[in-house]
């Protein structure tokens, strides 16, 4: 065999060397004959963790600063030892001032003490799904503005990949102090994940074509995310038969029924369950945030500016369309850009 065959390597494959590239830079790595691999910044700043080059090939990250020269180099190891080492230089360009305010209120939003959850994937997921949705609205005639919808879903969801609020309270079926969900229909009147969507859209009996746009939508949203409900339990097909008799129930009605068992989302509280990402199809953000922004793709035409969108986005509640919570929505980007995009 060929020594230089077995010549431990490693190279940067992706971004080409002095390069100006949009954050967050998606890094390839050529490497051959080493355990793990382990891109650096500034020489000590390690961009993530070591992993196996046989496994993945690259390393997406966000840089927080932008617009000057970074050197980037990545070693190779064999049993923990150093072997090989690449340098590469590149300049990130600044980031949009939309993507700095979503940046800056998801990763405050969003917590994970086990260590589990790969936050900064869910955060460009997310990132990339409102600017996707917002673009589509805007292609199809909506007058609305990235900034302002990213300050809707703030104030629905928080931003927060798990966002629920079940309180019973707030209940439309079942506003009681405690256990309002004995009442099936009371799962019908919650809010889920980043986009804050309200499970009444859902409603197998009430709502007339919408609502059922809304479901078939959430069936094949859930299935582009590789969700696939089992057949419904009696116990929950039960359930199903109180709230709407004469319909047959369906994967969403599993995990609208089925939101505390077996899915384990807390009763009567409102909080961030980052457990049911990738479990839970509505902590999903690509699906979360599609499904809020279904509610106004049907009126994207008729949509003149970042007030309609809202008053439309409230539906049935009318201060949606009042001038000073309008205002208190936009606030959010509008108070962000005024302080940090000047």
């Amino acid at each position: 065999m060929d020594a230089a065959s077995t010549q431990p390597s490693v190279a940067f494959a992706a971004p080409t060397p002095g390069a100006t590239v949009a954050n967050p830079v998606e890094i390839v790595i050529a490497a051959a004959n080493v355990e793990e691999v382990e891109v650096f910044a500034d020489e000590t700043f390690a961009l993530g963790p070591a992993w196996d080059p046989t496994v993945t090939d690259r390393l997406r990250y966000r840089f927080a600063g932008t617009g000057i020269p970074r050197t980037l180099h990545v070693v190779g190891r064999v049993g923990g030892i150093e072997v090989a080492r690449a340098d590469l230089t590149i300049t990130v360009s600044a980031d949009r001032c939309e993507d700095r305010f979503f940046v800056k209120e998801f990763d405050a939003r969003n917590v994970d003490p086990s260590g589990t959850v790969d936050l900064p994937a869910l955060r460009e997921e997310s990132l990339e799904t409102i600017k996707s949705e917002v673009a589509a609205l805007q292609a199809c005639g909506a007058g609305i503005t990235l900034g302002n919808m990213m300050s809707l879903l703030l104030y629905e969801g928080g931003f927060k990949v798990g966002f629920f609020n079940t309180r019973c309270s707030e209940n439309s079926y079942n506003r009681t102090s405690s256990n309002c969900d004995v009442v099936a229909e009371a799962l019908y009147s919650y809010q889920f994940g980043i986009g804050g969507i309200h499970t009444s859209n859902f409603h197998p009996c009430k709502g007339g074509a919408y609502t059922q746009m809304m479901r078939a939508k959430f069936l094949e949203k859930a299935a582009t995310a590789g969700f696939t409900a089992p057949s419904i339990p009696p116990t929950l097909a039960q359930r199903f038969a109180t709230v709407c008799p004469t319909k047959t129930p369906t994967a969403v009605d599993y995990y609208l029924l089925g939101a505390h068992d077996p899915f384990g989302i807390p009763k009567n509280t409102t909080g961030n369950h980052l457990a049911g990402n990738g479990v839970y199809p509505l902590f999903t953000p690509r699906m979360s945030i599609a499904l809020t922004f279904a509610e106004l793709s049907g009126s994207c035409a008729a949509i003149d500016d970042d007030r309609d969108a809202i008053r439309l986005f409230g539906g049935g509640d009318a201060s949606y369309g009042q001038t000073a919570k309008q205002d208190q929505i936009m606030s959010f980007y509008r108070n962000f850009a005024a302080a940090s995009c000047q």
